[in-house]
């Protein structure tokens, strides 16, 4: 019976075991960033480590925040605490001349 690559085989699920520890224990601190432009949001988060990122109209007119400048963050979700670095930011955002609605 060969035993290298069921010990090579095994050598690697242990390794990607690993990596995907460490990865899950990478955490940071995700700031408050309600009251901010929804570019400085981004940066400020992605700054801190977080990479899925995701905005959504919080007037749910289905519209889609392209230029980060011209909105702002009403609400965020998760909010500010230590998180893992794999976890999903979503920012609700209004232009910046509107109103955040009522928190619901």
């Amino acid at each position: 019976m060969r035993r290298g690559p069921a010990l090579l085989t095994l050598a690697v699920v242990v390794a990607l075991l690993a990596l995907s520890q460490h990865a899950r224990q990478q955490t940071a601190e995700l700031p408050d960033l309600r009251g901010t432009t929804l570019r400085t949001a981004q940066l400020t988060a992605r700054d801190a480590g977080f990479r899925q990122l995701a905005a959504e109209d919080a007037l749910d007119r289905h519209r889609i925040p392209v230029l980060g400048g011209n909105w702002r963050v009403c609400s965020q979700q998760p909010p500010p605490a230590r998180y893992a670095l794999t976890t999903p930011v979503t920012l609700r955002v209004v232009k910046t001349s509107e109103a955040c609605p009522d928190d619901r």
